[in-house]
């Protein structure tokens, strides 16, 4: 698989559609570290309970898994960003509450096209850590 990411020529690359893949995932991600301390929380811990599970309980069980195995993912692919890059990621897509991104770019005292640079170079080598780049098709 990394053989084929590396030999992706840029202009075979969808950046919208790769750029939305990555702020899908985030919003996941975001979800599930609102919710899923919540979820664990009150989890059902008692032998007998867990007998009683239905087969909703169980498929709900799997995805909330899955989102724990993405969640690991996405932190240890935030940590190989830039400072910068990892900190506008966190606050854009991971905080409770979303912040917009005209308040960010003053924050970080950036001119908008250099926080969009910096924010877009971000969710690309996102996408390339987390295996999410979005190929053109040929028509």
């Amino acid at each position: 698989m990394l053989e084929q990411v590396l030999h992706i020529e840029q202009d075979q690359i969808d950046k919208r559609a790769t750029r939305k893949r990555v702020e899908s995932l985030l919003d996941t991600v975001r979800l599930y570290q609102t919710l899923g301390s919540v979820r664990r929380d009150g989890a059902m811990h008692d032998a007998h309970k867990v007998a009683e599970m239905s087969a909703e309980y169980i498929v709900a069980s799997a995805r909330e898994e899955q989102a724990a195995l993405l969640y690991d993912e996405v932190e240890q692919a935030l940590s190989r960003l830039d400072e910068q890059e990892e900190e506008i990621i966190r606050r854009r897509y991971l905080q409770k509450e979303k912040v917009l991104d005209c308040f960010l770019y003053h924050d970080f005292n950036f001119s908008e096209r250099t926080y969009r640079r910096v924010k877009g170079g971000a969710l690309d080598k996102l996408a390339y850590m987390l295996r999410v780049v979005v190929i053109r098709t040929s028509k």
